[in-house]
Parts: structure tokens; C-alpha cells; sequence
């Protein structure tokens, strides 16, 4: 079975509820293999969600400062990744975030990008909601392996428990927009 990488949305040491669904997801298609970008020890603290949600490898991709670059070491990471494991897609969060990302991916990748869709089969077919659910549309992705962002709450997260094998992976050198401050909203 081939995998299939999940980028893992977090914050504060906690996983955001849409890592669940895309694990519940990727199990349809394949081997859920969680991918942590973050800081040294975040990967250490989600295992255990991940692992009760069926991930069956982590990849951690740890460094010092990656918190401080805007979606570029995510990027950087899932390529690096789709490069080595030829993943059978790889699933994205459709946020902000998760979009851009997406979108950087499949063009690094030269592959399809299937964005905001609700759900996903075996095959690899995703559905989109259309005009507020007016029209239901399939769409699946012909050449490469297939990005796919996913919205929030569309998928209904199962439980399911995964070998959790942790891999340590590089994060190269961040570029690009660097954060230089927050703020609370």
C-alpha cells in the first residue's frame, strides 16, 4: 500500500482537529504518513494523537527558526518528501496556509492540485461542494502524485491506531518571508 503524506496543522503543542480528518482520509487511499514541520520536540508531543488517529510513520521535520518562515519550510519538506517516499498524494489543510503550500507544491511538483474538496475515495477521486452544495463535482488527478487540499470539518475523523515509527527529517535552510513579530488577535 502506498503512502500517503498528511501535512500535520498544529498549534501550541496541539493538533488541529482537520490533521485528524486527513489522516481518516489518507487511510482511504493509502498508508498515513504524518509530517511535522515545527520547532525541536513538536513532533514528540502529537505522536500520541497521530499515532490513535493512524498514522503509521511520523516524519519530523524539526529545526531551530522554521517557526520563523511563512509556509516555506512546509513546502521545502513535502517536496524533499514526495521526491524520496513517491507518495500516492499528499493532503493538505485548505487554510490560508494550507492552500498556499499546496499550490507551491504541485507546481515544485509538476503535478495536478485538487483544492477545497470534501471528500476522497480509494481511487484517489475527490468530490467538491459547488455553490453552497448546489452541485456536487469528481475530479481526480492524471499526471504525478496528487495534491490535495482538503476543507475543514467536510470529513468526519475515525479513529484508528497506526505504528507511529518516527523518522527524523532535514528541514533545509528556510527563505523567504520571515515573521518578525505576533500579535494576538
Amino acid at each position: 500500500m502506498s503512502e500517503v503524506l498528511v501535512l500535520v496543522d498544529h498549534q501550541a503543542g496541539e493538533v488541529k482537529k482537520v490533521t485528524l480528518e486527513l489522516l481518516t482520509a489518507a487511510r482511504r487511499i493509502g498508508s498515513p504518513s504524518a509530517v511535522v514541520v515545527g520547532e525541536p520536540g513538536t513532533a514528540d508531543k502529537l505522536t500520541a494523537v497521530l499515532a490513535r488517529y493512524g498514522a503509521e510513520k511520523i516524519y519530523a521535520a524539526e529545526g531551530y527558526g522554521v517557526d520563523d518562515f511563512l509556509v516555506t519550510p512546509q513546502v521545502d519538506v513535502l517536496a524533499a518528501l514526495a521526491g524520496s517516499a513517491n507518495p500516492a498524494a499528499v493532503l493538505v489543510p485548505a487554510s490560508v496556509d494550507g492552500k498556499e503550500i499546496a499550490g507551491r507544491l504541485a507546481i515544485r511538483l509538476d503535478t495536478g492540485l485538487l483544492s477545497e474538496v470534501v471528500d476522497v475515495d480509494g481511487e484517489g477521486v475527490a468530490s467538491h461542494s459547488l455553490f453552497g452544495g448546489t452541485y456536487d463535482a469528481k475530479a481526480k488527478v492524471t499526471q504525478g502524485t496528487p495534491v490535495v487540499t482538503v476543507l475543514p470539518g467536510s470529513i468526519e475523523a475515525e479513529q484508528a491506531s497506526g505504528a507511529a515509527a518516527v523518522e527524523q527529517v532535514e528541514v533545509p535552510a528556510a527563505s523567504g518571508a520571515k515573521i518578525t513579530g505576533r500579535q494576538p488577535a
